[in-house]
């Protein structure tokens, strides 16, 4: 009665287990491309350096992230005034 219990019970626990542990691994693989993706800037003025463009990488490749004729750059951090960071294009 034990045996076909444990039987019955093994295929359905290993399923589940490794469901979990293969969510877990598509989260954290998901989340590390995300990390590289960062909204590019564009100098507009003085009054306002720093203006919203599209999304650039991190990564570094080729191609510089630009906007028209116009070069995108990153901020240090998400509230920094400038936007010293050379960004390129997603790939």
């Amino acid at each position: 009665m034990k045996t076909s219990f444990f039987k019955r019970l093994m295929m359905p626990l290993a399923v589940m287990v490794i469901g979990i542990a293969t969510a877990f691994t598509t989260t954290s693989m998901s989340s590390t491309k995300a990390l590289a993706n960062v909204p590019g800037y564009r100098f507009v003025s003085q009054a306002d350096p720093c203006h919203v463009d599209i999304m650039c990488s991190t990564n570094v490749s080729a191609n510089v992230c630009t906007s028209g004729a116009n070069q995108l750059w990153g901020k240090v951090t998400p509230n920094a005034a400038t936007c010293p960071l050379t960004l390129y294009k997603i790939q």
